[in-house]
């Protein structure tokens, strides 16, 4: 079992806007989330992206560029706007085996679920993600 990190408790009073990505098995999820408290009901808008299978034994670039590429498909036909002082506020969920030393760091141990993706393993996922987005998407997540 791999050590990871929680840095506190949800207290179901959450408020705000998010992007999410969720790297699974067969698809990847783009989400925009609406927090309205413990008092509303959370609003999700989600999109599925299917792996093609070239990708899931190809190289790392060819991954990330697809994940950059399928949040800026969502980004764009949603019209979500992030600047410097009001960014799109992201998370990623990597569900594959992971060293990790910080919440924003995770270093991939092993491809599971059929993936054997050269230049992944033995390297932060967080980070290849970064440098995708940064030549794809053409904004900084934060």
């Amino acid at each position: 079992m791999n050590v990871t990190w929680t840095l506190g408790f949800p207290s179901g009073h959450e408020q705000g806007d998010y992007l999410t990505l969720d790297l699974g098995g067969t698809n990847l999820r783009v989400c925009w989330i609406h927090l309205q408290g413990r008092s509303r009901e959370t609003e999700v808008d989600q999109e599925s992206f299917r792996l093609p299978d070239d990708i899931k034994t190809g190289q790392a670039e060819q991954l990330w560029d697809y994940v950059a590429d399928s949040l800026r498909t969502f980004i764009d036909q949603r019209g979500l706007k992030g600047d410097a002082d009001d960014p799109l506020l992201l998370g990623f969920t990597f569900s594959y085996p992971a060293h990790q030393e910080f919440v924003d760091h995770g270093v991939l141990q092993t491809w599971t679920k059929g993936f054997d993706i050269d230049g992944v393993e033995g390297k932060d996922v967080s980070q290849q993600l970064r440098e995708a987005m940064e030549r794809r998407v053409s904004f900084r997540p934060r």
